[in-house]
């Protein structure tokens, strides 16, 4: 039984089977996984009530728009503006910062990487 030589036939024949059943264990394992799914799901799902009739509702005109205001941006330019100066070793009322752009020269995948390093 142990010591036995297989020809190639018998040794393709041992293969398939063994793989077969590899694939109807994993496929028995994926039903019994749907299967408790299913339990689980009915178990938490509660009972529907029905929802008592209300009167029916008048259709008004169509509120008006909500304007959004724009923040107050003065303090975000002045840390800006002290930050230049610090960084250019001047004064900050001896040059005017006339507009901030943001720039978005960063990937995803750099910003999320360093967020992740902080933590």
């Amino acid at each position: 039984m142990f010591g036995e030589k297989l020809t190639m036939g018998e040794a393709s024949i041992v293969a398939l089977f063994s793989i077969t059943v590899v694939f109807l264990v994993l496929l028995l394992i994926s039903c019994m996984i749907r299967l408790i799914a299913l339990i689980i799901n009915k178990a938490q799902k509660p009972k529907e009530t029905p929802a008592p009739k209300s009167a029916p509702v008048e259709k008004s005109a169509p509120a008006a728009p909500v304007k959004e205001e724009k923040a107050d941006d003065s303090h975000l330019v002045a840390v800006i503006t002290a930050a230049v100066a610090a960084c250019l070793g001047k004064e900050p009322g001896s040059f005017v910062v006339k507009s901030i752009t943001p720039l978005n020269t960063e990937s995803d995948w750099s910003r999320l990487s360093r967020t992740s390093a902080l933590h």
